[in-house]
């Protein structure tokens, strides 16, 4: 081959690979700004309303409400607006100190505004959230002592004002330990537990209805103490007052009582339940008296509709408490449950002295 061929050869082979590089540049160019600059369109919404006190109807000034990343707080007549919300269904929370914190779903509409007013509760302990746990246990479980001993920590801390106990065995161990179940205990452990798609383990504890809930691999003090934590921060719903006798005689227990809709919600499905527990029985398997134990465990007709300001007043009985080892170690418990709601949520419960 010639020197001049040669030459012309690389020249041109030069320009095609010039070429192919501008080429490659473009491509790269037009992809940076149409694809890895140019952020997603995010369609959005507006949220205002009035924040106010449940039971002066003052307007609340300083509230925080908050849409996820979007915040704000109302002015000095209770008024908000929340701008740019993103569309759907949002969880809507208002938080003022000295008031219980009040969260609502919307759904958010592109470029319209939305109405939402909020009612905060003061904190009292009259209007305490109490919260109600019940611990599924069984009589040979080997993790179950820890739970217990845990609880009864927790139980000491807060007292009786803020927190309810109970001890539901999920099943018997037959011949050793027949009686520690019933029927009812059995019966809401796998009505729980079918409603999360989840199989029976003990201990599992589940924190008013199925608010929250942890499980037997996670059971811990400080997941407990959590779980107790965020039920108190919410506003109560239902004040109960109640009275309950005692039967030694005839084994039986009869307690009568009201409940009152203190929100500011029409609330729908509600049950009034019972349960009855005991007190030092020995359970051979861990060597000791333990507390707690549900004997029994009553529900009232469903209530179909409870409007604000509403008073229902409730008459139970239980059955005979063949299974109950000492009569003078009965305690009451007292709960109004929404049975039909995705969490099952026990809206209030009282411990009856």
């Amino acid at each position: 081959m010639f020197e001049g061929e040669t030459l012309f050869m690389k020249e041109k082979l030069f320009r095609m690979v010039f070429r192919l590089s501008v080429v490659v540049v473009g491509i790269s160019f037009l992809l940076f700004l149409g694809g890895g600059c140019t952020p997603p369109l995010v369609f959005t919404g507006s949220i205002q309303g009035v924040v106010t006190d449940n039971q002066s109807s003052e307007p609340l000034v300083g509230a925080l409400i908050s849409a996820g990343n979007v915040s704000t707080t109302s002015d000095a007549s209770g008024n908000y607006i929340l701008n740019k919300v993103p569309i759907g269904d949002r969880e809507v929370t208002a938080v003022l100190e000295g008031y219980y914190s009040q969260t609502k779903t919307v759904e958010i509409i592109e470029n319209e505004i939305i109405e939402l007013d909020f009612q905060l509760i003061p904190l009292s302990q009259e209007n305490q959230r109490v919260v109600m746990v019940e611990l599924f246990v069984a009589p040979t479980c080997p993790n179950c002592p820890k739970a217990k001993d845990a609880m009864a920590q927790l139980l000491e801390q807060y007292g009786f004002d803020k927190l309810v106990v109970l001890e539901e065995y999920g099943w018997d161990i037959e011949p050793d330990y027949a009686g520690w179940a019933t029927a009812e205990t059995i019966d809401r452990f796998k009505w729980y537990t079918d409603s999360l798609g989840i199989s029976r383990h003990t201990p599992d504890t589940y924190f008013n209805g199925l608010n929250q809930s942890v499980h037997h691999s996670e059971s811990s003090y400080n997941n407990y103490k959590a779980a107790i934590d965020e039920e108190l921060a919410k506003a109560p719903k239902i004040n109960i007052l109640v009275s309950s006798s005692v039967d030694i005689a005839n084994l039986t227990v009869s307690i009568n009582g009201s409940i009152e809709n203190i929100s500011s919600e029409n609330l729908t499905d509600l049950v009034v339940g019972v349960m009855i527990y005991e007190d030092s029985v020995y359970l051979g398997s861990e060597g000791k008296n333990v507390n707690h134990v549900v004997r029994d465990i009553i529900n009232s007709e469903e209530i179909i509709s409870f409007t604000p300001g509403a008073i229902q007043e409730f008459n139970l009985s239980s059955e005979i408490l063949n299974n109950v080892k000492n009569m003078n170690n009965i305690h009451v418990v007292v709960y109004v449950q929404a049975p039909n709601s995705p969490t099952k949520e026990i809206l209030q419960v009282a411990y009856v002295e």
